[in-house]
């Protein structure tokens, strides 16, 4: 499904390039193009929120800083209930640990193409690594455990030598385990195609396509088996959204109004 949508907004982005015409721009440029933005990520591995700042180098070229939370999945986290109590909280059986990752990058982004109309899209592409700070958070469940017909519930970590998914009541609460968080540091790349297609200069929304892969020193224990990994690689669909920071207009403004303010003094005098 993540494939498809990843495909579905390519594609998208692509036939617009090629076959949208809109109205002539006559709209005043910004050319100190600064820009602060924000994107949901949904990767092919899990989900995220991203932070981002771009400075102007030149008319093609800006410098961007990242910050990037995402949530990671295992490849085989499959959501179920116990068949005796199917109208509870859902689980994934055998998982051991919410993962997530925390990164912070530093890159570089170029414009290929400019927006010729106001219908156009501008194209761009990015990349950016740096490090990564990976946070394991252990998974509690109300276990169920039968005494000779008496029935007791209990909040426990999967334990694969003796829980079946026949054990397992429900998942426990989100917060439990909170204070048993592990870090791990590791480092992350990331390349990717941005196509920008906003009316408005002052504005910035685009969808972005791209791929990430980040390294740990060690496995990272998601699931209670034997083939978690120690490096991570997903393919990347993002809406992003912000707006453009002019600094030389905002020092023209501040300029204005002190001029402004020393005028009204003058004529007080």
């Amino acid at each position: 499904m993540k494939r498809h949508l990843l495909i579905l907004a390519f594609l998208t982005a692509i036939s617009q390039v090629a076959f949208t015409q809109g109205d002539i721009d006559d709209e005043q440029k910004i050319f100190q193009r600064n820009e602060s933005t924000y994107s949901f990520l949904l990767n092919s591995n899990g989900w995220g929120v991203n932070y981002q700042y771009g400075k102007m180098i030149d008319a093609f070229n800006k410098k961007i800083y990242n910050i990037d939370i995402v949530g990671i999945r295992h490849p085989k986290e499959i959501k179920t209930s116990n068949p005796y109590y199917p109208n509870l909280k859902r689980f994934v059986f055998g998982k051991e640990n919410n993962f997530y990752s925390l990164r912070l990058g530093l890159g570089k982004q170029k414009r290929l193409y400019s927006k010729l109309d106001k219908g156009g899209i501008e194209i761009r592409y990015f990349y950016s690594a740096g490090p990564t700070i990976g946070i394991l958070k252990p998974i509690y469940y109300e276990i169920v455990y039968n005494y000779s017909g008496y029935y007791q519930i209990k909040t426990e970590k999967f334990n694969t030598s003796i829980h079946s998914i026949f054990d397992i009541y429900e998942r426990a609460s989100f917060f439990k385990g909170f204070d048993e968080i592990s870090v791990i540091p590791g480092i992350y790349s990331k390349v990717g195609a941005s196509f920008e297609f906003s009316k408005k200069d002052e504005k910035v929304n685009a969808i972005e396509i791209g791929a990430v892969f980040e390294v740990f020193p060690k496995k990272i224990k998601i699931m209670a088996t034997k083939d978690n990994d120690f490096y991570f690689a997903s393919l990347f669909v993002s809406y992003r959204f912000g707006k453009i920071i002019n600094a030389r207009l905002k020092d023209k403004n501040k300029k204005r109004g002190k001029d402004n303010e020393r005028g009204l003094k003058d004529l007080h005098r």
